[in-house]
């Protein structure tokens, strides 16, 4: 039996259509070994099938840029908690409520938690990165440079509370 391939192929392409019984059990029989994710190199790091797009499929590798990108927001986010405790030392009020409830337990604590609350989103966002490219169009890599641009905006705005604001 012989199908037309359709419009990604070339004019004239046919492509030959299996039509005997199907032995596949429907089931993904690929394992998943975390140790060997770990501790040695893994070798996938982009999607094979059409199938896997829409699915949140943790990878072996990623793109320097989204080790860069999450390694740029985690030092701003840490240099916001501690830019945010200096200027507290120096009697400024935390405004946002959730924050001054762990700020009440303590400086680590804060800092913790603040750290958790940007470390979170940004796993779900890596895992989910080819799933989000290929829905939305929209990468990792560009969420993360928001949310660089993001924090950047909140630790100038401190520094100039710090230096200029007296």
């Amino acid at each position: 039996m012989t199908l037309c391939a359709g419009n990604n192929a070339p004019e004239g392409s046919e492509v030959t259509v299996y039509t005997g019984i199907e032995r596949r059990c429907g089931q993904d029989r690929r394992q998943k070994q975390l140790s060997k994710r770990l501790f040695f190199r893994g070798v996938r790091e982009s999607m094979r099938r059409a199938d896997d797009r829409n699915r949140i499929v943790i990878f072996d590798r990623y793109k320097p840029s989204l080790f860069n990108g999450i390694i740029i927001v985690l030092s701003l986010s840490i240099l916001d908690a501690i830019l945010t405790l200096i200027l507290l030392s120096q009697g400024a009020k935390e405004l946002n409520p959730v924050m001054r409830y762990y700020l009440s337990h303590g400086p680590q604590v804060f800092i913790f938690v603040k750290y958790g609350l940007t470390v979170l989103p940004m796993l779900i966002i890596l895992v989910a990165n080819e799933a989000l490219t290929h829905r939305y169009r929209i990468g990792a890599d560009i969420i993360f440079f928001i949310f660089a641009a993001f924090f950047a905006g909140v630790i100038i705005w401190e520094c100039y509370l710090l230096y200029c604001g007296r």
